[in-house]
This record gives C-alpha cells, structure tokens and sequence, in this order.
C-alpha cells in the first residue's frame, strides 16, 4: 500500500472517531448548544480533506512528498 493511500485511510478512520465523540457528547447538549457545536464542526475541514488536500486550507504549506 502507498504511504499517501495508507494516510488517507487513517485519516478517513480519524474522522470517524472524532464525529462519533462529538455525536456522544452533543447528546448531552441542548437545542441551541447542538446547533452551535454542528457549526463549529462544520467550520473547519476534516482530517481527510487536510491530507489529501481536497480544500484550500489556509496558513499550510503544501509540500509534496514522496509516494513510497
């Protein structure tokens, strides 16, 4: 498997996790405090699109490395 492939898959998997915390601790929240939280996740990009660079993520360098 390629390094690039393996780090997608991982960050695919990172994504999972942190939406099922943020799911299992926005359970506890009111109305308001869901609609906040659902903004702040949706504010900023996800693990996956950072890795694969799939959105412009300001203050990142891109720096391309070697598939190995």
């Amino acid at each position: 498997m390629h390094k690039r492939d393996w780090l997608s898959l991982v960050a695919v998997h990172t994504d999972s996790w942190l939406l099922a915390v943020a799911f299992y601790f926005g359970a506890r929240l009111n109305r308001n405090e869901r609609k906040r939280l659902f903004a702040l996740i949706n504010e900023i990009p996800t693990v996956f699109e950072v890795v694969t660079e799939r959105k412009h993520v300001k203050d990142k360098p891109n720096v391309d490395n070697e598939d190995e």
